[in-house]
């Protein structure tokens, strides 16, 4: 061979190896790309059914009220004002990226294991229940991809439901903490303890004899008492409607709860019975909440799992006056999902809002309630008869306070349910981004609450 002859046969050797490398290159991508579609399909579906047994253990039965001294705990669902159509409400300043969907709701409610019981951390150790109180929530995940979607991250809070705790430092103590024992923070108490406890405090106490009391299931149906709902403890500034407040673990303990990082979405949907189905322009189906659905259009079929407050087309005029509890509900011609739920009080009440604030802001909640509010001696509504004397516990007191010759009829109720309709099942939506190969994965959980 030439010298010629051999370059030319090196150099095409060089670009076959070349081709080859590239070749090795691109099949190694796609295949760390597919293991990482596997483990992330494996940790969405480990995740899907941990909800799925969480659901699956729901103490309270969701037909509201739930009366305390039935010891049945509670089931809350709090619904975010962003929607898959409309997540622009939840983007950061700057953010342009258009994955961003419904990721602000939050579910918190009591379960029982159906196994082993919930094992949680109690001081320098562990300690054990059947029952638990659960909250499954997002939020915005510290550190975003350059020019990627917008990502979360799900944790599951569990605190462990116990009355009595039996262990010191509660045994020594009355069954009871004192808050200063703790560094009168919840932050320093979740560090040792995964224990679901009520701060009780009052403004006529120091707050150094202020306590923690371990709840019960009978305890929890009270909102003032769960997660996240009453930080300071006051039940004077208890209000109604709650939102997401619920945070994650902190210092030493922190990453502990998260149970799934690159979330796109956390969408919790009810079932509503009534929804409207429509038949897309294009083909298929769509339900209130799918782009391409337009509220009033021919209905093709009822029946769809919604986002509370789905028609988020509705003014602050259009649900009934303040301290006017909707009989019966919902109103004729509505479902019952479809408006933000009922007025429980006036504007000026003292202990609970009205829903103004949620009509304005797209905010809602589901949630079992208590009949407690009706028993309690605090005038919730901040009404008076016509000597000024404050009326007080009117949908339980004996008397026609209304005067339409009704006795403790609904009307007369202080309080009601966000929407006093029974649950009939619902729909989560967990929507997960893999950053390597830039797809996205979705689970769908389903969840009946209707007896077999």
């Amino acid at each position: 061979m030439t010298l010629v002859e051999m370059l030319v046969a090196t150099t095409i050797t060089l670009v076959m190896m070349g081709l080859v490398a590239q070749l090795f290159g691109a099949f190694g991508q796609g295949v760390t790309g597919s293991r990482s579609v596997i483990e992330l399909t494996d940790q969405m579906r480990t995740v899907g059914w941990r909800l799925r047994q969480d659901l699956g253990g729901v103490t309270a039965p969701t037909i509201p009220s739930r009366r305390p001294e039935a010891d049945e705990g509670y089931f809350e669902l709090l619904e975010g004002p962003a929607t898959d159509t409309n997540a622009s409400v939840i983007k950061a300043s700057g953010d342009t990226a258009l994955l961003t969907a419904d990721c602000d709701d939050a579910l918190l409610f009591t379960t029982r294991a159906p196994n082993a019981p919930f094992v949680g951390r109690f001081g320098t150790g562990t300690i054990e229940s059947p029952v638990a109180e659960v909250a499954w929530f997002c939020k915005r995940a510290t550190q975003q991809l350059p020019g990627g979607p917008t990502l979360f991250t799900l944790y599951r809070r569990q605190l462990l439901v116990m009355d009595y705790v039996g262990v010191n430092p509660f045994q020594s103590k009355g069954n009871s903490l004192p808050w200063s024992d703790v560094g009168s923070s919840w932050d320093s108490f979740y560090l040792s303890s995964d224990i679901s406890c009520a701060l009780v405090a009052s403004t006529t106490i120091p707050p150094s004899q202020w306590f923690l009391k371990p709840n019960s299931l009978s305890d929890l149906t009270l909102r003032e008492n769960r997660y996240g709902h009453n930080p300071s403890g006051f039940a004077g500034a208890v209000n109604f409607p709650y939102l997401s407040s619920q945070d994650p673990l902190t210092g030493t303990r922190q990453g502990e709860d998260i149970v799934l990082n690159n979330v796109l979405a956390f969408d919790v949907r009810v079932l509503d019975p009534d929804a409207p189905i429509q038949v897309a322009s294009a083909g298929g189906a769509v339900t209130p909440g799918d782009p391409g659905f337009v509220a009033g259009s021919d209905t093709a079929g009822l029946g769809a799992y919604v986002d509370l407050f789905w028609n988020r087309a509705v003014t602050a005029g259009a649900p009934p006056g303040p301290g006017s509890p909707l009989v019966p509900f919902p109103p004729t011609g509505t479902t019952a999902f479809q408006s933000p739920g009922v007025y429980v009080a006036g504007i000026s009440a003292p202990n609970v809002k009205t829903l103004l604030g949620a009509v304005a802001t797209g905010t809602a909640v589901y949630d079992t309630w208590s009949t407690h509010y009706e028993a309690n001696g605090i005038d919730e509504d901040g009404d008076s008869d016509a000597s000024g004397n404050p009326l007080i516990d009117e949908g339980t007191n004996g008397l026609d306070d209304n005067g339409n010759g009704l006795v403790d009829e609904p009307a007369e109720a202080e309080t009601s349910p966000p929407y006093p309709v029974p649950l009939r099942g619902i729909e989560v939506r967990i929507r997960c981004y893999e950053p390597s190969s830039r797809q996205v994965r979705q689970v769908t959980i389903r969840h009946t609450f209707v007896p077999y």
